[in-house]
């Protein structure tokens, strides 16, 4: 006996192989012999009509019974709309949906799906940088997908599924003329995602064009709204999943658009015909199911005593007049002001905590640090935190109105956190903390302690990310980030589908600072006006609103911090610019219904 890689082969006798060779299987042979060989292209070809042909007998999702424990609510539009870009339309579709149906979901099914069937190897998912870590997390948790996020241009080839920020990854280099990440373009993809892929309605642009070059098979492409401005946009986003399916640009113009109105089709029953092989739409009317319920805002103003007045305008002074590196030299005010002017309305402890960081740093001016250790005297000589008493004060009122409700608590700052959880925690009430940095383990653990045994959780944005919450409907935003964008983040973990109850939304602003009137205008004006989940970061991006700035921040942010700077502290005149920036958006608020209506009118049967 002989040992042959672990397998015990006997050769006492000698050993005897039967092939039992069919027809086919002996032409096949006699061909090899004679290095008679096909077209390569046939080759393909027959590769791929075998493929279809499995695809087309896809009758089921095979792979929901494993994802089924995992998804909180059972909606048969979802798995509808995933077996028919399965069977139907050969994976390469236009998934707009309207908001708030949970096309996020359908994807993930058509992906568990592929990867079951063993129709994918490559997998590639393309997000707006806020999103990134919300569908990880999604699809970590409900289908059981790892996605691994590629930021470097080496990472790509030793990534099969990958996740990126397409606003990261579509940089040009204009003195190469190649893409930065020009090594996702040599891979073959077997399927791609793109969310918010309204973002690609231009032709012209990096976005598109990078999209344009990845080697794909499957193409799903998902937004609510196709085009805002005109068919063209739709034109655009067709070309990416079909090139020519709708003629050349001419042939479009010439047989579907209205000479001088591009957002009228000139013959909408043939356009609707031809959507229709290419594109699934459906709306909130039609699907059963899911319940939309109210935001109810509330503002929660805050008059500061004549200490805590006092230390808040030192600060801002200090920002605005003495803010001086080692040298003496006045230290970029603007992105200084972005990220440290929210900290000083959070709380005093945050003040605390930035002033003591200039007083220690040697990089900044002994002036600057004179300043900061006489702000630090005066915070630590407040005897009433007015902003933590009206805390208190509104948890005992929805406590009173209803005993023992959840309530969610959100701050911007670790340090806050901790003060709210300590203040919070003498008054009896039972407290979760959750912040960033958990594990994925220790993240369950709290969540399952927060619906079963405690009332409140106190979160940071970071520890929050794609958590959903619908079994409580009381959000406190004890400090606001200047991001609407971020605010939607936190009104979306309540306000999901399964929220049995209309959302209160309670706000702290204390009256006399810029706090005040950015409150007014994202919760009054922005986040609680009717739009459901989704539709505020379509209306930012149709702004031109949505993406980061110069500073790192979105542009949004900078808009009202700037709007700060240039009025030197005074809220009058900050009050002033403020109301403009609220015009601005009302305008692009009744822009994009219109745009909802002139979509509903082509694209919803009726």
């Amino acid at each position: 006996m002989k040992t042959v890689n672990s397998v015990k082969i006997s050769i006492d006798k000698p050993l005897k192989i039967v092939e039992y060779l069919s027809k086919d299987d002996l032409v096949i042979l006699e061909k090899i012999k004679n290095r008679h060989f096909e077209d390569r292209k046939i080759l393909d070809l027959k590769l791929k009509s075998e493929e279809a042909a499995k695809q087309s007998e896809i009758k089921e999702l095979i792979s929901y019974p494993l994802i089924k424990k995992n998804l909180a609510f059972n909606l048969p539009h979802q798995q509808e709309g995933a077996l028919k870009i399965l069977r139907d339309l050969d994976g390469r579709v236009l998934l707009a949906d309207e908001v708030g149906l949970g096309k996020t979901i359908t994807a993930g099914m058509v992906l568990k799906e592929c990867i079951v069937r063993g129709f994918v190897r490559r997998v590639l998912i393309l997000t707006p940088p806020s999103l990134v870590n919300q569908w990880k997390e999604e699809m970590s948790t409900k289908f059981d997908i790892d996605l691994k996020e590629v930021s470097k241009e080496t990472e790509w080839e030793h990534t099969d599924i990958a996740i990126a920020s397409i606003d990261k990854v579509k940089n040009f280099n204009t003195s190469t003329n190649e893409f930065k990440h020009s090594k996702a373009h040599e891979i073959y993809w077997d399927i791609i995602i793109i969310d918010e892929a309204h973002k690609l309605k231009d032709k012209n642009t990096f976005r598109w064009k990078f999209v344009d070059r990845l080697q794909k098979k499957r193409l799903l492409l998902l937004t609510a709204t196709p085009f805002q401005n005109d068919m063209i946009e739709l034109y655009n986003l067709l070309a990416l999943l079909r090139r020519g399916h709708l003629g050349t640009i001419s042939e479009f113009r010439s047989n579907f658009l209205v000479e001088g109105d591009e957002r009228k089709p000139l013959n909408p029953a043939e356009l609707k015909r031809k959507l229709s092989e290419v594109m699934i739409r459906r709306r909130k009317d039609e699907v059963r199911g899911i319940r939309y319920m109210k935001r109810i805002p509330s503002i929660k103003s805050i008059t500061l005593n004549w200490m805590e007045k006092r230390a808040y305008d030192g600060v801002a002074d200090l920002l605005l007049l003495h803010y001086y590196d080692f040298n003496g030299d006045p230290i970029s005010t603007n992105l200084a002001m972005y990220s440290i002017l929210p900290k000083i309305t959070s709380s005093s402890k945050s003040s605390i905590e930035f002033l003591e960081n200039l007083m220690n740093n040697p990089k900044y001016h002994p002036t600057t640090q004179k300043l900061a250790k006489e702000l630090i005297w005066q915070f630590k000589n407040i005897t009433q935190d007015t902003k933590i008493d009206s805390l208190i004060e509104l948890v005992n009122e929805i406590n009173k109105k209803d005993k023992g409700t959840k309530i969610l608590i959100y701050t911007k700052h670790p340090i806050t956190l901790k003060y709210i959880s300590d203040i919070l925690g003498k008054q009896k009430f039972k407290i979760t903390e959750f912040k960033g940095g958990l594990t994925n383990d220790e993240k369950t653990r709290r969540i399952k302690e927060f619906k079963e045994e405690t009332q409140i959780l106190i979160s940071t944005e970071t520890g929050a990310e794609g958590l959903n919450f619908q079994f409580c409907s009381n959000l406190i935003n004890y400090d606001l980030p200047w991001n609407p964008m971020a605010v939607e983040q936190r009104i979306g973990r309540l306000d999901r589908i399964g929220q049995t109850k209309d959302i209160s939304v309670y706000n702290l602003a204390t009256k006399g600072t810029m706090e005040e009137h950015v409150v007014d205008l994202i919760i009054n004006k922005m986040c609680c006006i009717g739009l459901v989940m989704g539709e505020l970061p379509i209306i930012l991006f149709n702004m031109g609103l949505d993406s980061s700035g110069k500073s790192g921040s979105s542009k949004f942010e900078e808009k009202i911090m700037n709007a700060f700077l240039s009025s030197k502290n005074n809220l009058h005149r900050f009050e002033s610019e403020i109301n403009k920036v609220g015009s601005e958006i009302n305008k692009g608020i009744e822009e994009y219904k219109q745009t909802k209506k002139y979509t509903s009118q082509l694209l919803d049967a009726h």
